[in-house]
């Protein structure tokens, strides 16, 4: 007799029998066999089919009537007066008298630091002095005044606006 049916054997009726170290592998295995086959089964089922047939055809019922919700809206003489309107406000905010002023100062920067950036540039191309010392990396660069308004602490004033009197 093999030792599993001697163990069956000295067992009361009713009781199951212990697994071993070895069968406790083979009923885990055998469990996620199982637990495998039941999902397939829900999966692959007519049910599950027939939802998944269901939830696309909802998705898509709802895509639709999204698009037919925006292009009812699209036509709408009201909304596309609202968007004459802001149309409209965008471009007089834009032509208004501030609005010009700001993109004149912008301009005007901009241009001030492309002419500074192109000196700095010019300088460094004809072999400005560096620095020999100290830090490497460092360079010594050489700012020219032209203006006598120069206040020592915080050097030279700058004026975006050349009508301006200061």
């Amino acid at each position: 007799m093999s030792e599993t049916n001697e163990d069956q054997q000295s067992q009361k009726p009713g009781e199951t029998p212990s697994p071993q170290h070895g069968d406790l592998t083979e009923e885990l295995r055998g469990l996620g066999q199982q637990l495998e086959m039941a999902f397939r089964g829900v999966i692959e089922s007519e049910q599950a089919k027939n939802l998944q047939r269901d939830l696309l055809a909802g998705l898509r019922e709802i895509g639709n009537q999204m698009q037919s919700g925006l292009n009812s809206l699209k036509d709408d003489p009201r909304v596309q007066n609202l968007t004459e309107r802001g149309q409209q406000v965008v471009n007089q905010a834009q032509e208004s008298p501030p609005a010009r002023e700001f993109q004149d100062v912008l301009a005007r920067g901009a241009a001030f630091l492309k002419e500074q950036i192109a000196v700095f540039n010019e300088s460094q191309s004809a072999g400005a002095p560096r620095a020999t010392g100290g830090q490497s990396g460092t360079q010594t660069v050489t700012i020219e005044h032209h203006h006598d308004d120069v206040d020592e602490a915080t050097g030279e004033t700058t004026r975006l606006d050349p009508d301006a009197k200061g």
